[in-house]
């Protein structure tokens, strides 16, 4: 068989021209879904709530979360501010430390 670009395939042909395959005919009725393992999924009460939009807790507006205080360190993110040597030496310290 020769192949010649994405659309043009030129294959030798016997003296009776190209033949078809068929697919074997079974009696066999497909097989049941049912059949193999079946997947589950199982999720807790705080993921359905999650999913649902019905988070409660720290992560929540008016909950133990500082909003001034996030709004406050994204500032310090955005212009630059909030990474200093000191905040690095102390991080790596810390890195260093739970190496061993």
């Amino acid at each position: 068989m020769q192949v010649f670009g994405p659309f043009r395939v030129n294959t030798a042909q016997g003296p009776q021209g190209p033949s078809r395959i068929s697919q074997p005919r079974t009696s066999e009725a497909p097989a049941s879904r049912s059949a193999g393992p079946v997947d589950q999924l199982d999720l807790s009460a705080a993921a359905r709530a999650a999913s649902s939009g019905e988070v409660s807790g720290p992560a929540t507006v008016g909950g133990d979360m500082r909003l001034d205080k996030i709004a406050s360190l994204r500032r310090q993110i955005a212009d630059g501010s909030y990474d200093t040597p000191e905040k690095m030496d102390a991080a790596l310290g810390r890195l260093f430390d739970s190496l061993g």
